[in-house]
């Protein structure tokens, strides 16, 4: 058995969204408010909690629809509630199941016919029987208009309640109460728009609880509590003290459930209670004597003792759990075994206790699952269900606090934890284990098969509603592709993970863009210098591969690349094509596959060329992603001004900052690239004749890495300035991220 799917309506960012689970660990990942935590919410509410939902996690544009539902009912006799039930937050559980597992599922089992396979449940809000919430609330509404019958005041002053959503925010629970209903197989499709399926008709509800028996949910939510005080409870049925994440608190409801003694003492545990015993009469006899005096003292007083008060008696009861109960519980020794000095767990630094701890809950959940010890002897009733056939455990931001290389050993490590039990480690095991984790991190990911990722991208609002998010499965995103799926996972792994959590991504073409971008942005555009931008550094002949992945997360991307003419040229003969300087009326193509085959579609390079000076950036029809590459720019030397196109990044970053360039060159330690420009520069009679020079020095071995950093070498880089084709791409960018941000 296992979870196929979860959709999740109406709830928080996600008002529409498809997970699609893996077999063994879910990814999701996402920039910062992209839906992440909103995903990880309802699994919580929904499954693990089974309530708890207020009206701060319905989707906040739902409710001019909730409002228009309820102002109705003033004019209505008989009133329909589907309307509103629709507007309010549900989800969608798929579960495959073989027909071996019918006896755990008989209950979620839609017709007779059924053979193995998909189940679905959904789960939602609905009135708790006898709740008459229109008369309620118009009743409600009704005493206010009698003590207030204006209405608000001319300050805003109003009586309780003001409109349906204030009416639910205080009754919200008292009125209403998670159901489940069972979906129809046939309606679940592979792909297509996220749309709630229509419920048979005369559904009725199953209760709150369809899973009992089925799933062993577990959660390591984000608040994790490793400093001196704090209040976050752990994930076990009793109370924890106020540093329950630390393992000196996890250890006495593990040591309660799986080894205490008292509980069905083996031959073992009965010596470890007679010496339990042994040590509480010798600690009862050193108290009777050591407290003697000081009640003889009270006695004498007349209280206690005399003839009707009963007398005092100070004594011990000692525990086998209460030897666990202090904060140097758990130790850790620093020495070696040389010289027995042992720390408390506190006195070890945050990551390492955030490592030990999330193992050790782990290890715990397992074994809670799998019944270890005594825990199966405190459980069994006549009305048990055994072991659950599927254990679900949620794991919120597992980065915090760890080292990069521990970030991706916890990943790599987690669900291996979690099957580390004999009847769950060999194939084909009755028991299934899914992990979901949410992260920030782009080590987290690193660590994970791309097939396991899971984006949740933001959708920008339009006509004033609020922004939403969706999910992208990365399963399948290249098709069958095998070459260009191994290029990207490849270059994924051996360098930008992080694109997953960028506000922006820049597509650049080599080390001079990547050295000197992020200080043109710095200082020029401050919208973008307070965005999280990921930089992939990847030439035109390449940058295409990556067309499935960007078009996927739909982030605002920008790539920036050259025009690569080429010409044909006779050499000999034989008729190549050469890199030429870019020239209109000159029959000349671009060798740059991004220019070809993905924006703008375009090979000729006066079509190229031909865009008006408005429209030097060309954008997907579809989606936020532009190319920019040189395009003629007005160069003025000396008293001539004209217009000239550069070849690459190096030639237009030298015509917009000469001036630069130059002073660049005058230092110690100056490239022979550099001073050659500087001396192209002082030498030139016009923008064409340097343009040329440049072109020719670049064809030679260049140096464009270390021209970059001879740049910053300047004493005001400030003056630098972007050459105008990556101006006008970096204003079309922070353009995009201006709406991003603003619907955030």
């Amino acid at each position: 058995m296992k979870l196929t799917r979860i959709e999740v309506f109406n709830f928080r960012k996600l008002r529409r969204a498809r997970l699609d689970m893996s077999d063994k660990q879910t990814l999701l990942v996402g920039a910062n408010n992209s839906g992440k935590t909103s995903a990880m919410k309802a699994l919580r509410k929904f499954l693990k909690d089974r309530g708890g939902i207020d009206t701060r996690d319905v989707t906040a544009s739902n409710w001019a629809a909730i409002e228009q539902i309820a102002g109705a009912w003033t004019q209505e006799v008989e009133v329909d509630l589907s309307p509103l039930l629709a507007q309010l937050p549900f989800i969608d559980v798929w579960l495959h199941a073989d027909t071996s597992e019918l006896h755990h599922v008989a209950h979620l089992i839609p017709t007779l016919t059924w053979t193995g396979g998909l189940l679905g449940v959904r789960l939602r809000l609905e009135p708790k029987k006898g709740a008459d919430i229109k008369a309620q609330y118009l009743a409600a509404r009704e005493a206010a208009q009698t003590l207030q019958p204006g209405g608000a005041t001319a300050k805003g002053f109003a009586l309780w309640p003001r409109d349906f959503r204030e009416f639910l925010d205080k009754r919200l629970r008292d009125l209403f109460e998670l159901n489940a209903h069972l979906l129809d197989p046939m309606s679940f499709t592979t792909t297509g728009p996220v749309e709630p399926h229509a419920l048979p008709a005369l559904s009725e509800g199953i209760g709150s609880n369809p899973f009992a028996g089925l799933i062993h949910i577990r959660e390591i939510n984000a608040q994790r509590g490793f400093a001196d005080a704090g209040d976050s409870n752990g994930d076990d049925d009793e109370p924890t003290n106020a540093t329950s994440r630390k393992i000196a608190s996890q250890i006495q409801p593990y040591f309660r459930k799986h080894i205490d003694p008292e509980k069905d003492p083996t031959p073992n545990d009965v010596k470890a209670l007679e010496a339990i015993h042994d040590a509480e009469s010798t600690f009862n006899a050193r108290l009777k004597d050591g407290f003697a005096d000081a009640i003889k003292e009270l006695e004498s007083l007349g209280y206690p003792g005399g003839l009707n008060n009963p007398k005092l008696f100070i004594a011990t009861q000692i525990k086998p759990v209460d030897g666990l109960d202090h904060p140097a519980a758990v130790q850790y020794d620093i020495s070696g075994d040389t010289s027995g000095v042992k720390l408390p767990e506190s006195y070890n630094g945050l990551g390492f206790q955030n490592l030990i701890s999330m193992v050790f809950q782990l290890m715990r959940f397992r074994d809670d699952w799998m019944q270890v010890g005594k825990f199966k002897s405190q459980l069994v009733t006549p009305n048990d269900k055994g072991i659950e056939p599927l254990q679900l455990v949620l794991i919120e931001e597992p980065e915090a606090h760890l080292h990069v290389q521990v970030q991706q050993v916890f990943m790599a490590r987690a669900h291996k934890v979690l099957r580390n039990h004999k009847d769950l480690e060999q194939e084909g095991s009755a028991f299934t284990t899914q992990l979901v984790v949410s992260t920030h991190s782009g080590h987290i990911a690193h660590a994970a098969a791309f097939k396991e990722l899971r984006y949740f991208k933001r959708e920008l609002p339009s006509h004033g509603v609020v922004p939403t998010a969706s999910v992208a499965n990365m399963t399948g995103l290249f098709g069958a592709d095998n070459e260009t799926h191994r290029f990207v996972t490849r270059y994924l792994l051996s360098t930008h993970f992080d694109l997953f959590f960028a506000d922006a991504i820049i597509v650049i073409e080599g080390a001079a863009e990547r050295i000197l971008l992020p200080h043109l942005i710095q200082h020029h555009y401050p919208d973008l210098a307070a965005a999280y931008l990921s930089f992939l550094e990847l030439g035109g002949s390449h940058a295409h591969r990556l067309r499935p992945l960007i078009e996927a997360l739909e982030v605002p991307t920008l790539i920036i690349t050259d025009l690569d003419a080429v010409a044909e040229v006779d050499k000999g003969g034989k008729v190549v094509k050469e890199s030429v300087q870019p020239s209109c009326g000159a029959a000349q193509t671009t060798a740059n596959h991004v220019l070809k085959t993905w924006l703008p579609k375009l090979a000729e390079i006066d079509e190229l060329l031909g865009s008006p000076p408005t429209a030097l950036c060309h954008t997907a029809p579809d989606r936020p992603i532009a190319v920019s590459y040189q395009t003629p720019q007005k160069v003025t030397l000396g008293s001539v001004s004209t217009s000239v196109t550069p070849s690459t990044f190096e030639d237009a970053l030298v015509l917009t900052n000469p001036k630069a360039v130059t002073d660049a060159a005058g230092t110690e330690f100056s490239c022979l690239m550099t001073r050659a420009f500087a001396k192209s520069i002082a030498e030139a009679q016009a923008p064409e004749d340097l343009a040329k020079a440049l072109f020719e020095r670049l064809a030679k071995r260049p140096e464009k890495a270390a021209f970059a950093l001879d740049l910053l070498y300047i004493k005001d880089i400030k003056v630098l300035r972007a050459p105008p084709y990556i101006n006008t791409g970096l204003t079309w960018l922070a353009g995009q991220l201006k709406g991003v941000e603003g619907a955030a």
